[in-house]
């Protein structure tokens, strides 16, 4: 895994410089930062397009019970390919075009799928549609109204002592 993020933020930065200053060689240094400028923008603009058919594709199929793994693939690959278009340079406009492409951006997926499926990871395959209608369901039926508050007297919750402390209060009663 150390490999593979030293390859990532080492590697592919090397090879575009490297890419960079070739195609910089034989059509200058303008036209080259021109040309990295329009695929980035031509590659964002396709993104957003696409994007926004994914989420209305993935809210019909969500809306009709379908499976949305093909949809959610699809908006996962764009968001890479996004990335990739963001980032100057040819080799990471190349992927991010390559991404572009839905047939590329489904083998991915469908590869991507296998393999977690190799791994035992299954769980992802359902829509909530489906797993709603295999789990049972418990209606509970009531009626409620507002009732208006009711007022009640304040009861007086301290002890209260039988006999008096003072003895004198008490003879009064025995003298008669």
């Amino acid at each position: 895994m150390g490999w593979l993020i030293l390859l990532i933020f080492v590697g592919i930065p090397l090879m575009e410089l490297s890419v960079l200053i070739e195609i910089g060689d034989g059509i200058g240094a303008l036209p080259t930062i021109a040309l990295c400028l329009l695929t980035a923008g031509i590659g964002l603009s396709l993104i957003r397009m696409q994007g926004l058919k994914v989420i209305s594709d993935m809210q019909q199929a969500s809306s009709s019970g379908t499976p949305l793994v093909e949809h959610l693939v699809h908006g996962f690959f764009l968001l890479v390919a996004g990335m990739l278009l963001f980032f100057p340079g040819f080799v990471t406009d190349t992927l991010g075009a390559l991404l572009l492409i839905p047939p590329i951006r489904l083998m991915l997926g469908k590869a991507g799928l296998a393999h977690a499926a190799a791994k035992g990871t299954t769980g992802f395959y359902r829509s909530s549609h489906q797993e709603a209608e295999t789990k049972s369901t418990i209606i509970v039926d009531g009626e409620f109204w507002e009732a208006e508050p009711q007022t009640s007297k304040v009861i007086d919750q301290s002890p209260k002592d039988p006999e008096p402390a003072n003895s004198n209060t008490r003879s009064n009663k025995t003298e008669d």
